[in-house]
């Protein structure tokens, strides 16, 4: 009876996993396409390389699901991933009946889709519970992971695929139009524009709209509508879009890999051709055979072709944000761009899963991903990256084994998948023309953003900042969204990295509470949630609110004795005309600014402010900014640059606990936190003079190595430059106005702040104390497994150190009128002799 009772649970739990491999929607996932909001992608988070590694950490992190790498890869795609899905129109002499949903699995994907989940990479009795993450995460997965083509007609198709990219350098842009909403950068940017997913900007007048169903009746939705269908599936990187689920697959055959016979594949039926090998390696179909294997078939049959086309291009709606990938054709979208990438990917990933799980047996699948999609160090080797996938083709790809793989599975596929022929002879042949022509399009078409180029265009450092943006609701939400889009990704939002915080500048509420999840905030961060904003700009009660939730925050430090971590920016983003700011306005921001001293506020408007604003910063003249938002967000990047590198300027704070907000506290004593650096990258700290403003000999930082890590750190400090390097040659600046260290393996490195003030009469004259802490290795340092917490740390060879504060003290400039007239008259005064 026990046994039968086992069995009986058995067969239920892999009758419910195989859910997704059945012919109609599966239960769980039918609310994305029934509810509303649901279907609404703009209320869904972007479809980005990095909301991807989001969702998929929060699934790890629910104290329901302990699996490991592989259990998880293969349960997401038995979980969320359907492949084929579409829409079918009722026929006009028919009313839509509310019994029946118009869609289903139907488009050529899902029957190599099918095969994969019942046959190579069968689940392991186990399902992820549908309240694992809320639906608007578990339907932004699984558009992510499910392949198909949408063809519906949308009202754009008369510009959507004729090159917009030249006409916009000479027309004016049409704010109802997907495509002429292009940035033009370079050359070099405007040749790769159809490879690399890159298009226009964010408009939500924009989103895609199936505006008609004119054209042939059919039981099922034709390829014959739109000039440039929407490919599902896609996920955008900087390293050009990539099919999700045919990357996770790759990881899941790879990490439980089958050979599996070809029998089995063909269900039984008798095999219509000679020479093909008895068994299939599950990695292939998984990821480039199974492609390419569709491309045979349908070419073949659909189209009588003897040369088998490979490779479709296109463009996101958006770069920020982006949410629909459009083909540039709607023949030959068997094995588009996207797919091609994510197969590349898998396949690599999954053929070096059993080497990095060797490396560190417990690493996750969301630090699998992250590594390989990283601009430095990759999977424990600088080659195992996504940049470098040029190369990682000619290393684990022949075309001797593709070709026999693919034969073999395009066999068996054959037997499974209706067509529109039969295909009597030849097989060899057209599978021989497929492998061929994706060794030619993957040389020379795939222009993605190479390694060389990738370090030198992003940073080697790590913003870590809690950043609250105080938003003025008279932005019009499709002009603003961009911008705070572009935010979320340039500071790095995440678990490991930086938070965000929306409140409303007319009262200082929160719109969007603090989260660490970017798949968060881009879920709570909609038209809607913007059109119920209170309007208008009153300083007082902003700053007066912010400055008690800074202050209880303080508190709360306190009480945990926190020394040190993220930043504090405050950002105002202002469109209303000037502001109201007068002595009452002027107090709350001084009060701010001297009892929460390591916070930086930051002001950017649609206007010249400056005569208005300077007394509210700390710094006139970087901290008030005027910024172009255009409605569609065009030129998003070049209006928020500067903001972007003014919140990076502000280093990682390091305080004293026991002061509070009311800086009332005595001496720290000796404390620390520890922190992460990765090989190759620096972290930067900055130390407020209230913690040190009296000549204390006792008062020191400390660096010391507590941990294990391949090379020494480098510990740099100065009191000028807010970004400390070795060997940074700047002009103006004395030869000792950065000072550095090497901390080898063990030992400690000591800054002494004895006298740090002694030159200045009051705190706000005396400037902060800058730290960086670097890596001093290279990428291929990054080969070993030194940080295994995920709770801690982002990635496995993170190098770990310690940050001590010994004897920091408690002085604020808040105590006296005074004071605070002193250091207005003082700053204003070393303005205009700069000026």
């Amino acid at each position: 009876m026990l046994w039968a009772a086992v069995l009986v649970v058995a067969a239920l739990s892999d009758a419910q996993a195989q859910l997704t491999a059945q012919t109609s929607i599966a239960p769980e996932l039918r609310e994305c396409y029934i509810d509303p909001m649901l279907v609404n992608r703009n209320n869904l988070p972007p479809m980005t390389i990095s909301i991807l590694i989001d969702i998929i950490r929060k699934i790890e992190d629910n104290p329901n699901v302990n699996m490991d790498l592989r259990q998880l890869s293969a349960l997401l795609l038995h979980t969320y991933r359907q492949d084929g899905v579409e829409f079918h129109r009722p026929e006009t002499t028919l009313v839509s009946s509310s019994m029946v949903l118009p869609f289903a699995p139907t488009f050529h994907s899902f029957h190599r889709h099918r095969l994969l989940l019942t046959r190579l990479i069968p689940s392991n009795l186990q399902v992820l519970a549908n309240n694992t993450v809320n639906s608007i995460l578990k339907c932004t997965l699984h558009h992510m992971l499910s392949t198909t083509v949408d063809a519906r007609l949308r009202g754009d198709e008369s510009s959507c695929n004729q090159l917009s990219q030249y006409r916009a350098l000479r027309s004016g842009r049409s704010p109802r139009s997907i495509s002429d909403d292009v940035e033009i950068i370079d050359k070099s940017v405007l040749k790769s524009t159809g490879k690399n997913g890159q298009m226009n900007h964010f408009n939500p007048n924009d989103d895609v709209e199936f505006t008609s169903y004119d054209g042939v009746k059919s039981a099922r939705q034709l390829l014959g509508d739109s000039q440039c269908p929407l490919l599902g599936g896609a996920v955008f990187s900087q390293w050009g879009a990539i099919s999700a689920g045919h990357l996770i697959a790759g990881v899941a055959a790879g990490a439980q890999p089958q050979q599996v016979p070809v029998l089995e594949l063909a269900k039984g039926s008798v095999l219509n051709y000679n020479n093909v090998q008895q068994t299939v390696t599950s990695l292939f179909p998984a990821t480039l055979s199974g492609d390419l294997a569709e491309a045979v078939l349908i070419q073949g049959t659909d189209r009588g072709s003897s040369a088998i086309s490979i490779g479709t291009a296109g463009n996101w709606n958006s770069t920020q944000p982006p949410r629909h990938y459009m083909l540039h054709s709607r023949t030959n979208v068997e094995m588009t761009d996207p797919e091609i990438r994510g197969d590349i990917d898998g396949f690599v990933l999954g053929s070096a899963v059993p080497s990095a799980l060797g490396t560190f047996s417990t690493m996750r699948l969301s630090q699998y991903l992250d590594m390989f999609y990283s601009a430095r160090n990759g999977v424990f080797n600088p080659v195992l990256r996504a940049c470098n996938r040029r190369d990682l083709i000619q290393q684990y790809i022949t075309s001797t084994n593709l070709a026999s793989e693919t034969f073999a599975f395009a066999a068996a596929l054959d037997t499974n998948m209706p067509l529109r022929g039969t295909i009597i002879g030849g097989l060899e042949q057209l599978v021989n023309s497929a492998v061929n022509n994706f060794q030619s399009y993957t040389s020379n078409n795939l222009n993605d953003m190479s390694c060389v180029t990738t370090e030198a265009v992003s940073v080697d450092f790590r913003l870590r900042t809690n950043l609250y943006i105080v938003l003025d609701s008279m932005w019009e939400y499709n002009a603003v969204y961009p911008a705070i889009s572009y935010l979320v990704d340039a500071i790095e939002v995440g678990k490991y990295g930086s938070s965000i915080t929306v409140l409303n500048a007319f009262n200082g509420n929160a719109v969007v509470n603090t989260t660490f999840s970017p798949a968060e905030f881009h879920s709570n961060y909609t038209l809607a949630a913007h059109q119920n904003m209170l309007t208008g700009v009153n300083l007082l009660t902003t700053l007066t609110n912010i400055r008690v939730m800074m202050q209880a925050r303080l508190g709360d430090e306190s009480l945990v004795n926190y020394v040190g971590g993220n930043s504090t920016v405050v950002l105002f983003l202002l469109n209303s005309g000037p502001v109201q700011n007068n002595e009452q306005v002027f107090e709350q921001a001084r009060l701010l600014n001297e009892t929460v001293p390591d916070l930086r506020l930051i002001f950017a408007t649609s206007t010249n402010q400056f005569d208005n604003l300077w007394n509210l910063v700390r710094d006139m003249h970087n901290d008030i900014r005027q910024v172009a938002l255009s409605p569609g967000g065009i030129n998003v990047e070049i209006a928020m640059s500067g903001i972007v590198e003014r919140i990076q300027s502000v280093g990682r704070r390091i305080i004293n606990p026991t002061c509070g907000s009311h800086f009332t506290g005595g001496p720290s004593g000796t404390r620390q936190f520890d922190d992460f650096v990765e090989p190759g990258y620096i972290n930067f700290y900055s130390v407020s003079p209230n913690y040190f403003f009296t000549n204390n000999a006792n008062s020191r930082i400390r660096i010391a190595r507590s941990g294990a890590g391949t090379g020494s750190l480098i510990i740099c400090h100065s009191r000028v430059v807010v970004h400390p390097r070795r060997n940074a040659t700047i002009v103006g600046l004395e030869e000792n106005a950065v000072i550095c260290q090497t901390l080898a393996s063990s030992g400690n490195v000591e800054i002494s702040l004895q006298g740090a003030c002694d030159p200045y009469w009051t705190i706000g004259q005396c400037p902060m104390l800058y730290l960086s802490v670097q890596s001093d290795t290279s990428g291929n340092a990054a080969s070993s497994a030194v940080c295994t917490d995920p709770s801690v740390c982002r990635f496995p060879y993170n190098i770990r150190y310690q940050v001590q504060i010994e004897e920091l003290l408690c002085f604020s400039g808040s105590g006296t009128i005074r004071a605070s007239v002193i250091f207005m008259f003082a700053a204003l005064f070393i303005s205009i002799f700069r000026l």
